[in-house]
Order: structure tokens, then sequence, then C-alpha cells
């Protein structure tokens, strides 16, 4: 059986790539709830002369080393998902280009994130740089995000103008969002290690306006799911990311209340991967409608709601 040169393979490495890039984000979280982000002193290696923990090290240093193991299973995931896409047959010449730039930079974005991973542990996991770890991770998600929609032929649904830059201004407050949620993770207690520093910001300050721009994300997410009632795809991909949110900001709340514990907050991180998977999804799922009602590549003029457009037609 070709485990690489179908279609179905490629489908199959896209998904497990996705999983994959989401999977090393709770595991990082976990890393930091439990203290361990000195586990291992330095970087590359473990500790000085020893790429592994010694055999006396604490249970800190294994957890280190196993979320820097689960790098390697990352790396060998992107090379199945960039092999599969180099032998990717039955598809147009665009997507097959697009595929291929895209199973590329996750291998690329994978690189980066383990040499701001390592530059973390070197800074003595200075709040700033453990924060911007996570960045990489956002992008590898998107990407794998359209990558496997590229893989399934997934097609864009056409909807209007005001649909599309709500969906526009959602995606960049959800980034938004995420990026004073770092913020807040650095001005909390869960640092990765009892003695690294925290951001000087105010804690409580900066959960509030956490909170209040995921209100309003929530408020548009909640006007698009209005915009796009009746259209079927579009709409089931607010509906998604609606869920998403609400489970993500249940998740927030009720950790703030308790006071941090450590396996809500690798549940919030969970949900973070979800959010910014769901969010994707809906940014590669809609397209503008052309307004002017001009022909398409078959003569035929644009229809009004719902008309779905594949990809090819949009690259553009």
């Amino acid at each position: 059986m070709d485990l690489l040169g179908t279609p179905a393979a490629l489908r199959r490495w896209a998904v497990a790539s996705l999983v994959a890039n989401m999977a090393i984000v709770v595991t990082g979280g976990l890393v930091r709830v439990t203290g361990s982000g000195l586990g291992c002193s330095t970087w590359p290696q473990c500790e000085p002369g020893s790429y592994v923990p010694h055999p006396e090290a604490g249970g800190h240093a294994f957890i280190e080393f196993g979320n820097r193991l689960l790098t390697f299973v990352l790396v060998i995931v992107a090379v199945g998902t960039l092999v599969a896409a180099w032998k990717a047959r039955d598809a147009s010449g665009r997507q097959r280009r697009l595929v291929r730039g895209l199973a590329v930079a996750v291998v690329a974005g994978i690189v980066a994130q383990a040499v701001i991973g390592g530059i973390s542990v070197l800074v003595r996991l200075n709040p700033w740089v453990v924060g911007a770890h996570l960045l990489p991770s956002i992008a590898l998600i998107v990407a794998c995000v359209l990558l496997v929609h590229e893989a399934y032929g997934v097609s864009a649904t056409a909807v209007p103008r005001s649909s599309r830059a709500l969906v526009l201004a959602t995606a960049g407050l959800g980034l938004v969002v995420m990026l004073l949620g770092v913020v807040v993770t650095g001005a909390g207690p869960n640092s990765g290690d009892g003695g690294a520093a925290r951001n000087g910001l105010d804690l409580v300050a900066t959960a509030r306006v956490h909170s209040l721009s995921v209100w309003l994300v929530v408020a548009l997410t909640v006007l698009l799911a209005l915009a796009n009632r009746n259209r079927g795809p579009a709409r089931q991909a607010v509906l998604l990311l609606l869920a998403v949110e609400v489970f993500q900001g249940a998740v927030g709340y009720v950790q703030y209340f308790l006071a941090l514990p450590p396996w809500l907050v690798t549940l919030h991180m969970l949900g973070t991967t979800l959010f910014t998977a769901a969010l994707a999804n809906l940014w590669w799922l809609t397209r503008q409608r052309p307004e002017d009602q001009t022909p398409t590549a078959t003569g035929a003029p644009a229809t009004g709601k719902g008309e779905v457009l594949t990809k090819d037609a949009t690259a553009a």
C-alpha cells in the first residue's frame, strides 16, 4: 500500500500534521503548569555535556525532555506530509504548488518554534520570549488548516462583502485575544519555573482587558451567525467557532476564579488550539462574492447567496 503517493495519504498526513501542531501547544502548557520549564537547564542539550536527563534528575527534567522529544515526532509528521505533498497526484498545478508550499512552510515553522523554545530556556523563561513561543504554533495551525482544506478539496463559500469584512474583523480581533492571553499568562503565577521572572503587569487588569476582547469576538461571531444563517458551509463554520468560544470563555472564567489550577490552565491551552483552528477554518472557507455580477470562467454570471467558488477560481 502506498503510504505517501495517493490523495488519501495526503489527507491523512495533513490531518496528522494539524493534530500534532495542536498537541505540542498543549504539552508545552503542561510543561509550564508543572513548573518543568527549566527541568533541562540548557539547550539544545538537556544538561551541559548530555542531551538526555541524568539518571538522578527529578521529574521536571523528564517532563521537559519528553516535550522536547515530541518535537521530533512533529518533525517526522511534517516530513511525511512534505513527501506526500510532493508526490500528490490528481490535482491541478496550482493546488500542487500550494500544497507543497504549505508543507515546506510547516517544516520551517517547526524549526523556528524549536529555536524560540531553546532561546526561552537560555534566557531563563523570560515571559515575553515564552509568549513568543506560541506565535509559530498559531501560524502553523492556520497553515495546517488550509493544508487540510486543500487535501480534501474543500471549496470556499462566496459571501457578501459585509460578511467577509466581519470574518476579517473577527480573525484580527481573535489574534489580539490570543496575544492578550499571552500577556495575562506572563503576569500570572504559572511561570514554568518557580524562579522565573514575570512581566510585572497587574494580573487582574490584564485579565479584564483580555476578557473584554473575548466578549467582542463573541459579539462579532454572533453577528456572523446572523449574517450567514442561509449559507450552509459558512454558517456551520461560524457555529463551530461560536461553540469553541463559549467553551474557551467558560474555561477561562472558571480557571480565573479558581486561582488557575494547572489542569484547567492546560485545558485552556487546548481551547486556544481549537479556537485557532476554528477561526482559520472560517477564514479559509469564505471568499468575497463578486458584487458586480461579473461573468465566471464558464461565462455564467455569479449568483447570489450561498454561491460556492472553488479555491482555483478564487486564487487570483
